[in-house]
């Protein structure tokens, strides 16, 4: 028997051939999406699992908050991890440090090979740094390879860039143009799937060259990213509520109110962590629910349509059972023919969708920004999964027309008697819910566009464009910065320069402060500037006057603050906020001698909050409070105004590598979630209608099948063209209006939900629905009155002339 069912598979494949590949393909298509959306998931899910300790490995905050002002830290104080080892050597197996010095890149250099760079992926790193990770070490010896100071590993990749096909072992790199590192190991590429991404680790002891033979003691200053491994037994939360203790002992007194530590399990960080002060950027948890929904949108509009097709093209076999059951046909067997080639066909469908994998992953992976690797798809796992899928559709798509079929009466089959098109109401449902989930997917495929571009677009309140910013922490600049601006300023092509403590637009630091009318000191943002900060990014003063040249006092006894400020201190007014006093150490200091228009100081994602722009312009400030120079160029001359800024850099530091980038391109990066969003929901929606209307498509050659001898008749009798597409597309069209309806209210509550999580979003309009509903019309009225009007040109001497 199941030799004579693979034969009439075939003969019905081969026979109904526009069906069959119609049917196959849209799953194909719809297994397709889901593979490679839970390729991505996996991987997103697989984030620093590989480290064996990883289970009872955590990252120590700080939350420095008063009032719901201030920070959420990733970082803590330098003695934090060596502290926190000491006090609880029971429960604290390992502890590690990495720091940066809060520096976008610094400089390494071999001076033999005259090659010098400019790094970013540069981390200072405790000597317990490969007991709490496990990086492989490819050369060195792992138990002692960090122990010295002026030690550091590299990447085999950096080994390469630096000492061409030397053995790096041995040699010496220069850190910043003053320290010697001795190369005393290589370490593999950080894996993709870690949260941190390094060339270089070099031993923390090295710093004690930079801070006068120690470490720097302050508990307020929390600039290193701190690891702990927990002891095997040990319980987070137990261990987590002997923290406010321990913030009691170390913290100063006037901050240790305002200041929790809290454990962030390792494996967390990538998909749950949005904090200040991050190693990098991190995903988000709910863009795997959205890319998975999506996916799981497609494959279950493909299934629909296989389902659809397979019920349609079952009541056309009703003489054929008929003839199984007069010759004795068990009911059982019936089913488990129909069962088992609905299995057969989602099987081809599987491999097809498969194959379509391993053609467009390297498109997904540039998409996605991942490097999945083809070997994924041959693990024993996905491939058991894939089968099971691929049964239970199967089953399920060919057990319902098997159920149906099997309940005619043989008799009344033979005679060739109109049999009720049982299941129809049934497949009714499915084509609304499909055109519900369609009429979806684009309104949601809409607002996630429109949302991108206001985040993107929409005014911030400075000028971002033409602006290139130059790292310059840590680098003499400090003692040759105004040679440096003289210098520039003589281009045509260069406007304005300033220097500015971080990426304007995307992070701040804060700091205590205390201001007329508070008891105690607060936490708010600050973002340290020298002159011409507001004039180069063209923020505008409302109130007061700006940091000048000609009060030479300005950089210590004068702050400027935005609006928010204002309001947070409850002062009336920008003009009432100019002359009011602050104190430093419970003493009067100076006054407030402006007030700046809001701005966003940080991305969208967050609502602007007080702000002060602290003037610094002490030679040493550029060994942590100002990192970049901020330079407003031409942008009709562009790569000149680049050789200006160039031409001067090397006039000034010439030992020092010239770096810089674009302002405008870094913020946008911090959209970069968004933008993935809307790439991926446009193409599978696209991908969504495509399946939606092959499923259609089958549906309507179906139908005008079905009813060809009525349209020949209806011809006879007179019937126009007109009324014939009317007739055939009408029930289409009550589906695709109860599906407007239904997937109205859904939409607008999920899609209004996921606005609410953004500090700027669109106000829903009703719109994005509409344009929704007339594009799934209009995609399916084409596909269904090509059909229609095919039937309605066929000639009633071909239909009837056999009756």
């Amino acid at each position: 028997m199941l030799k004579n069912y693979f034969k009439v598979t075939w003969r019905n494949f081969v026979r109904q051939k526009v069906y069959s590949l119609l049917n196959v393909s849209g799953l194909a298509i719809g297994l397709a999406c889901f593979i490679l959306t839970f390729l991505y998931i996996q991987d997103e899910l697989s984030y620093d699992r590989f480290h064996t300790k990883s289970d009872r490995t955590y990252r120590v905050l700080e939350r420095f908050e008063s009032e719901g002002v201030g920070e959420h830290s990733a970082s803590l104080p330098f003695p934090a991890g060596s502290t926190l080892k000491n006090d609880f050597p029971r429960q604290v197996e390992h502890s590690v440090r990495l720091f940066n010095f809060q520096s976008p890149t610094l400089a390494l250099s071999n001076k033999p090979a005259d090659k010098a760079f400019n790094e970013s992926k540069i981390f200072f790193a405790d000597s317990s740094f490969l007991d709490v990770f496990d990086f492989q070490l490819l050369a060195g010896n792992r138990k002692n390879v960090l122990d010295q100071p002026n030690s550091i590993l590299i990447t085999p990749s950096m080994a390469k860039k630096y000492f061409a096909d030397e053995d790096p072992m041995g040699k010496l790199l220069e850190f910043q143009g003053s320290q010697n590192l001795k190369v005393t190991g290589i370490l593999e590429d950080a894996p993709l799937n870690a949260h941190f991404q390094y060339d270089f680790i070099i031993s923390f002891s090295s710093l004690k060259h930079w801070y006068n033979g120690t470490y720097p003691g302050t508990w307020y200053w929390n600039p290193c990213w701190t690891y702990i491994v927990l002891e095997e037994n040990t319980d987070q939360k137990q261990f987590e509520k002997q923290l406010p203790a321990f913030v009691q002992k170390y913290f100063p007194g006037f901050i240790s109110s305002d200041v929790e530590l809290e454990l962030q399990p390792l494996h967390n960080i990538h998909l749950y962590s949005k904090l200040d002060y991050e190693i990098q950027a991190n995903s988000e948890v709910k863009s795997i629910y959205i890319f998975g929904a999506i996916a799981f949108f497609v494959l279950v509009i493909a299934t629909i349509n296989f389902i659809n097709l397979s019920t349609a093209r079952a009541t056309k076999r009703a003489k054929e059972v008929g003839v199984r059951k007069s010759l004795g046909s068990k009911k059982s067997q019936l089913v488990i023919q129909f069962v088992l080639e609905s299995i057969l066909m989602t099987l081809l469908a599987t491999l097809i969708a498969f194959l379509v994998v391993l053609v467009v992953l390297p498109s997904f992976n540039l998409l996605v920004e991942k490097e999945i690797e083809l070997t994924q798809l041959l693990k024993p796992g996905y491939i058991l999964w894939a089968l099971l899928l691929s049964l239970s559709v199967g089953f399920f798509s060919g057990f319902y027309p098997a159920f149906i079929l099997s309940s005619f009466k043989t008799v009344s089959v033979l005679k060739s008697v109109r049999l009720k098109a049982k299941g129809l109401n049934f497949r009714k449902i499915l084509v609304t819910s499909q055109f519900s989930i369609s009429i979806f997917l684009i309104a949601g495929t809409i607002v996630a566009i429109d949302q991108f571009q206001l985040l993107q677009d929409q005014d911030v309140g400075f000028d971002r464009e033409h602006v290139i910013m130059v790292p310059v922490i840590r680098s003499p600049m400090g003692q040759h910065y105004e040679s440096f601006r003289n210098k520039a300023l003589q281009s045509a092509h260069i406007s304005s320069v300033t220097g500015v403590e971080e990426i304007v637009g995307a992070k701040h630091q804060v700091q205590n402060y205390r201001f007329e009318g508070m008891e105690i000191s607060k936490p708010f943002p600050r973002f340290s500037v020298l002159h011409d900060f507001t004039g180069t990014m063209d923020i505008e003063l409302v109130a007061g006057r700006d940091y000048s040249r000609e009060y030479l006092t300005d950089d210590s006894l004068a702050y400027v603050v935005n609006e928010s400020m204002v309001k947070a201190m409850n002062w009336h007014s920008p003009e009432e906020a100019v002359g009011k006093q602050f104190y430093y150490k419970n003493e009067l200091k100076g006054k407030i001698v402006g007030v700046v228009r809001d701005y966003n100081f940080v991305s969208k994602h967050h609502p602007i909050g007080p702000l002060v722009l602290d003037l610094n312009t002490k030679p040493a400030a550029f060994n942590l409070f100002i990192k970049y120079l901020a330079i407003k160029v031409d942008h009709r001359n562009l790569n000149q105004a680049i050789a200006d800024v160039k031409k001067a850099w090397t006039s000034t530091l010439p030992n020092r590598p010239f770096d810089f980038f674009f302002l405008e391109d870094r913020l946008n990066q911090s959209y970069s979630a968004e933008q993935k969003l809307s790439k991926i929901t446009v193409i599978f929606s696209v991908l969504a209608i495509g399946v939606a209307c092959l499923g259609l498509f089958g549906l309507a050659t179906f139908n005008i099948e079905r009813r060809t001898k009525e349209i020949g008749l209806r011809k006879v009798l007179g019937i126009k063209t007109s009324q014939i597409l009317i007739l055939l597309s009408k029930e289409f069209i009550y589906l695709i209006l109860i599906a407007f309806a239904v997937s109205i209210p859904t939409s607008y509550f999920l899609l209004e939900r996921w606005l609410s999580e953004f500090a700027y979003r669109i106000n829903l309009q009703i719109w994005p629905f509409v344009i929704a509903g007339i594009i799934t019309f209009i995609v399916s009225m084409i596909t269904i009155l090509y059909h229609a009007l095919k039937a309605s040109f066929i000639n009633p001497v071909t239909t009837l002339k056999y009756e």
